[in-house]
């Protein structure tokens, strides 16, 4: 079963080393039980706690704990929770997800990069204006922006989330864990694109969080051109039907 976690600060949970567990856990650090728009669930089987969800503004994202391996009832479960949250978007550890699909959710292919350090270009800004910053990579300001710019100021002010800019290129990451930090949001302009812009703020952001223990990571769907870094492997982000052509 899936069940609602009260108090998810007061739970003790061993969770992976994974990039499913670091969204979870850049949940919890952010927020906890505290508030209705970010919720967290645990999957039993057994009497025994074998997953974690979490719920934030819309999107899922799941992973298995350490050492526990999900049978095709905990597979069939998660599809059925994902169909009753109806999330714009889940991310889901493979255990979890099966093959099967989920009803009302197609199935985005995504690759994980290594993103190597390289020099720290001159005019590499690491605190440029966040509406700015919205508006490239995700479109004119509307009603989300509020809520991107309340989340994304909550995290960079508790010290979980770093925002940069290149030029008019951009990104953010997003969090750190277990020696890696994950880079998302990776935008430039349409007249600014084809000169390597966005790869030159990458590699000097990673050459940034090198020095601090950190490699970094970018996870990018199939739309985006091959960008000649080492790719990590890959999986599925379940997207909600509405508004792709299929």
């Amino acid at each position: 079963m899936i069940r609602l976690i009260d108090d998810i600060n007061a739970t003790k949970i061993s969770l992976r080393d994974s990039h499913y567990s670091q969204v979870i856990l850049s949940h919890i650090k952010t927020y906890g039980s505290s508030y209705s728009f970010c919720e967290f669930y645990e999957l039993v089987r057994g009497g025994k706690r074998i997953g974690l969800f979490s719920s934030f503004n819309g999107s899922v994202a799941g992973d298995t704990l350490e050492g526990a391996t999900p049978d095709r009832s905990c597979i069939r479960e998660t599809a059925e929770f994902i169909s009753f949250k109806n999330p714009y978007s889940a991310e889901l550890a493979p255990l979890l997800s099966g093959r099967a699909g989920i009803n009302g959710y197609i199935r985005v292919k995504r690759s994980f990069y290594e993103i190597p350090a390289g020099k720290i270009p001159p005019g590499l800004n690491s605190s440029p204006n966040l509406e700015a910053v919205y508006k490239t990579a995700f479109g004119d300001s509307g009603e989300e922006y509020g809520i991107w710019l309340t989340d994304t100021v909550r995290r960079r002010n508790m010290g979980l989330l770093r925002v940069f800019s290149l030029g008019g290129s951009c990104l953010t990451v997003r969090f750190c864990g277990c020696g890696r930090a994950y880079i998302c949001d990776v935008a430039t302009p349409v007249e600014e694109r084809g000169h390597g812009q966005a790869r030159a703020l990458m590699m000097g952001v990673s050459s940034i969080y090198s020095e601090m223990g950190y490699s970094c990571y970018l996870a990018a769907d199939e739309s985006t051109k091959d960008i000649g870094f080492k790719t990590l492997g890959g999986d599925y982000v379940y997207k909600f039907r509405s508004g792709f052509d299929i």
